[in-house]
């Protein structure tokens, strides 16, 4: 087997391909800059007040209305009564202050764990617990969190492709290396096309058919 049969393969080549060179360095891209490190502790802040929220739902251990439709004879389903004035089925719970507590608790020290790793400007701790916290909030109320943290993966990802962690800047030097790219693509082609020798096609002269087609036999009067 050849010695360069490995490195002229497609797949090896598709692999070179992947291995780009980042174009900043390693602790731009793992780190925070300064804005995004204010983002960051910005979330940290609005997770705390979020925090503090649930203690005064603690406090009031706010009551849940559920609403039913009615039957024709305004009979209501079981633990449910029939208020007159809106025409519908009402049911109302209390929520347990366990679930506040846990929540409490769950919010707060995950809000701490984002401050943390603001403060040492780490751009994956505050990620990770960023997303964290906004899919254990659900759609409602941890959208906010879910953003900030789908936010830093793509400026790292941008920071390490382009070189620029801004949505303008990156797509300046994904233009600019875009033409480079295909400037010298042509390049490539004119010269192959200068180097290549031109050679004209002449007709074939055509050949004898090999088909033998029989002598009709002449007519009888």
């Amino acid at each position: 087997m050849p010695e360069n049969s490995d490195s002229s393969s497609p797949l090896s080549s598709r692999l070179r391909r992947a291995r780009r060179p980042s174009l900043a360095p390693r602790e731009a891209v793992l780190g925070l800059d300064s804005f995004e490190r204010k983002i960051s502790l910005v979330g940290a802040g609005t997770a705390v007040i979020f925090a503090l929220a649930t203690v005064t739902e603690w406090i009031k251990n706010a009551a849940t209305i559920a609403t039913a439709a009615p039957s024709t004879t305004n009979t209501c389903p079981t633990g449910y009564h029939f208020v007159k004035v809106k025409s519908l089925c009402e049911k109302v719970t209390h929520t347990s202050r366990g679930q506040w507590e846990v929540r409490f608790l769950f919010i707060t020290i995950v809000a701490l764990c984002i401050l943390y790793f603001a403060l040492r400007r780490k751009r994956a701790g505050v990620a990770y617990f960023s997303i964290f916290l906004g899919l254990g909030l659900g759609v409602a109320t941890g959208l906010v969190f879910f953003f900030l943290g789908a936010w830093l993966i793509v400026r790292a990802y941008r920071l390490q492709k382009y070189g620029d962690a801004s949505f303008f800047g990156s797509n300046r030097v994904a233009k600019e290396t875009g033409q480079a790219r295909r400037a010298h693509r042509a390049t490539r082609a004119a010269s192959k096309t200068e180097s290549s020798p031109t050679t004209t096609k002449t007709a074939a002269a055509p050949t004898a058919s090999k088909r033998y087609t029989p002598k009709k036999p002449p007519r009888r009067r």
